[in-house]
């Protein structure tokens, strides 16, 4: 056990008539001293788990008392050592480089670090002890996986994470070095939303054997109550032009290019998107090239629509895949002001629809519900974000449609956020 070798020590007194160990803090080690406590500087390499610390026997009587605090000691003490010594695979996240901002690539960095310590099963460097090993050593995109080996030898890692983000776009390199054919795994995935960069991070991750699925806080997928029904039934379908029976209302988005969404009789050309006439009505097809599918991908992405507090919504579509995969989202949006003081539009909210892939021919039916909220912002409106990836291929979309169909199911809550505090009134 590394850490228990590197801390362990014995230390005897100038009299050898007793001893004892002292085990410490991370910053630094407590030594049992007569009834006391006395602070010592923690050795290098320790690890700020434990050191020896020194009892003398001053009188005949302490010999007595310093025994039995050794023996007592002598047989905690193992065990904490046992217990603290985890064992977890140790993951090192180096600095992230490009032309983002200090700030985000910062933020990226950290939040790779803090969820992948929420798992539980790993022991992640902190970024300041990071920064340490860099040195003036920059660690870039090209960075070789051999220089990041060795430097991650001094910390004695097994995981290594690093990258960029540069252009709007989050790309992380993944080398889990506890196999011994172990190769580099890479992700490239654009952050130009808040809510990018959470599931760029988690994708990111799941690439590490041991991390599953992050959950999300649960929404079942549809709550098919009677009254869910009658209302699915009777009331309009609220996104504009979902059935693509005419151009527009929808924005295709390829990389830095966004484009209305045209009609046209023949088949989108590769990383283009189109309405086209099929199968007695209109579809949605996107047509993703290798290049484009194993990168950015392709969406459409509806307007805007209006919804009502407290409710919750379903949404249904129709879809024809022969290999891409589908992440379809619905995103929940605000009015605030910019710096300018012009009104814009702010994501606070996103449901994804379970992923799905190849149909195999066929036309299928998907349908999830959706409780749009969040815990301190009032979400004002709706886009559908039609997303495809991984494969090249084609993907078609028919009926479109999302209604209304109840009051929500569940409410978002965060026990960081509380209630502003209340003042007494004054009198004037």
């Amino acid at each position: 056990m590394r850490t228990m070798r590197n801390a362990i020590g014995w230390c005897f007194t100038q009299t050898p008539t007793c001893f004892c160990l002292g085990f410490a803090h991370p910053s630094f080690v407590a030594a049992i001293h007569h009834g006391g406590v006395r602070r010592l500087e923690a050795p290098p390499g320790a690890g700020g788990l434990l050191v020896c610390g020194t009892l003398r026997a001053r009188a005949r009587g302490d010999f007595w008392r310093g025994a039995l605090v050794s023996l007592v000691l002598a047989m905690i003490v193992p065990a904490f050592c046992l217990a603290a010594d985890t064992g977890k695979p140790c993951v090192a996240v180096f600095p992230l480089s490009g032309d983002a901002t200090p700030e985000l690539r910062e933020r990226a960095a950290f939040a790779l670090r803090a969820k992948l310590d929420r798992t539980g099963k790993f022991e992640v460097v902190d970024g300041a002890k990071m920064n340490e090993v860099v040195g003036d050593q920059p660690v870039t995109l090209a960075s070789t996986p051999e220089k990041l080996k060795e430097l991650s030898k001094l910390v004695d890692a097994q995981i290594i994470l690093w990258g960029e983000v540069a252009g709007g776009v989050l790309h992380v390199k993944v080398l889990d070095m506890r196999s011994a054919d172990a190769r580099e795994q890479e992700l490239t995935k654009p952050v130009k939303e808040p809510t990018d960069l959470r599931f760029a991070v988690e994708e990111a991750l799941q690439t590490i054997q041991g991390v599953a699925a992050f959950e999300h806080p649960v929404e079942q997928a549809v709550w098919d109550d009677p009254a869910a029904l009658q209302l699915w039934e009777k009331n309009p379908n609220l996104l504009i032009n979902g059935d693509f029976a005419s151009a527009g209302k929808w924005t295709g988005i390829y990389q830095a290019e966004f484009y209305p969404i045209a009609i046209q009789q023949t088949l989108p050309v590769q990383d283009k998107v189109a309405i086209v006439r099929e199968e007695q009505k209109n579809a949605l097809m996107l047509n993703l090239s290798k290049g484009c599918a194993e990168n950015n991908g392709l969406a459409a992405l509806s307007d805007s629509f209006r919804i009502e507090p407290n409710t919750r919504y379903r949404i249904s579509f129709r879809y024809w895949s022969d290999g891409p995969m589908l992440h379809v989202f619905v995103k929940g949006y605000m009015m605030y002001p910019n710096v300018k003081g012009v009104l814009v539009e702010r994501e606070i909210y996103r449901r994804q629809v379970p992923p799905t892939g190849a149909t195999r021919g066929k036309w299928v039916t998907l349908v999830d519900d959706l409780n749009p909220q969040h815990v301190s912002l009032p979400v004002q409106t709706l886009k559908v974000d039609l997303y495809a990836y991984l494969t090249p291929g084609m993907v078609k979309f028919q009926d479109v449609v999302v209604k209304a169909v109840g009051k929500q199911t569940r409410q978002a809550k965060d026990a960081a956020i509380k209630p502003s505090a209340t003042r007494p009134v004054g009198k004037n």
